[in-house]
């Protein structure tokens, strides 16, 4: 396995380069999201579900106008130059807002909103299908709106007592008004690895929950009370079989289906034949050369990860280029970006 030189770019992923300012300070402030909301230039990026429109190969994002909606979100400021159509204002930023519109049929919400009809020029953004052909400071918006709306939707009572929480920090905090208790977004961390041997192959693994085409690298959440390095091993021990050392940090991904971190990692297994399906999430585990991987993929034998996703970005640093696969002009299967309970892979 390649050891990288001091100051060397580990992954290249989709979301480098973006700056989002989060303006923790001012978001403290009570009022600060009915100033941002009434502030020329604000944007706002609408979700609907778990998808936002496109315009053009570009998020599409409207300009703030009448009254602040009920749960809105502040995510920060970006250059102004970084958004279609910015303005300069407040020194060449612009604030950008977030607001979920769950459909009727999800989570309950009778009051839903149904999705705007399509236009002309529009078209709609899934962040596990489209992040990867989104500009970075889009993905990377759209990565912290589904991240934070998700938890929301999913935070309304308090874990203490059961009262309903109200919105404080511009949307970043929920406070029990009964117990006091505050709850902040959670961020579960995740480990992700591709496996390699002495002879620079890589193995790779295809989860019951997915066709059986589809190769990806091996995941899971890191446990209470467990390092990262001993999630790593465990993870892939009982997946695939094999005993790694050797491991080596690569990059993280914020990953929100619904909220993980995905901290991506090399690993060198000694013994390449221990390598088998536990049976149980994995059905199938193979060693791939380079050349071996890239021609199944090409031929559309072997379905590989999204750009969107660091897995992908880990399989393409190892390959040493990109890979050109027959499956990425798939949207992937429904449900198989998200990390899955009891350290199921993530994607």
């Amino acid at each position: 396995m390649r050891r990288r030189d001091p100051g060397e770019t580990l992954l290249t992923l989709p979301q480098d380069g973006a700056r989002i300012d989060r303006l923790d300070a001012e978001r403290k402030r009570p009022e600060w999201l009915s100033e941002v909301w009434a502030t020329p230039g604000t944007r706002v990026l609408n979700l609907y579900g778990r998808r936002a429109q496109l315009s053009g190969d570009r998020l599409k994002y409207d300009v703030a106008a009448g009254e602040l909606p009920a749960g809105a979100v502040t995510l920060g400021a970006v250059d102004a130059a970084d958004l279609p159509g910015g303005e300069d204002t407040q020194n060449g930023r612009v604030h950008v807002v977030t607001v979920a519109h769950p459909k009727p049929e999800e989570n309950g919400a009778a009051n839903g909103v149904a999705e705007p009809a399509d236009t002309t020029g529009t078209s709609w953004a899934d962040l596990a299908f489209a992040g990867s052909q989104l500009t970075p400071v889009d993905a990377a918006l759209l990565t912290q709106a589904l991240a934070i709306t998700t938890w929301h939707a999913r935070s309304a009572f308090c874990a203490a007592c059961g009262s309903a929480t109200e919105v404080e920090v511009s949307g970043w905090m929920r406070t029990c008004p009964n117990c006091g208790a505050q709850t902040f977004p959670r961020t579960d961390p995740a480990v992700i690895t591709a496996v390699l041997d002495a002879e620079d192959r890589i193995l790779l693994g295809s989860a019951f929950r997915w066709g059986p085409d589809r190769f990806s690298t091996f995941a899971g959440f890191v446990e209470a009370g467990e390092s990262v390095e001993a999630a790593l091993a465990r993870e892939v021990e009982e997946e695939a079989g094999v005993v790694v050392s050797e491991i080596q940090y690569m990059g993280s991904q914020s990953w929100p289906f619904p909220r993980s971190l995905m901290l991506g990692h090399f690993a060198l297994t000694e013994d390449p034949s221990m390598a088998r399906p536990d049976g149980d999430e994995i059905r199938e585990v193979r060693w791939f050369t380079r050349e071996e991987l890239a021609t199944a993929a090409a031929a559309g034998d072997v379905s590989l990860p999204t750009r969107s996703s660091i897995s992908r970005a880990l399989i393409e640093d190892w390959h040493g280029s990109p890979i050109e696969a027959a499956s990425d002009a798939q949207p992937p299967r429904a449900g198989s970006a998200a990390p899955a309970p009891r350290g199921q892979q993530a994607r």
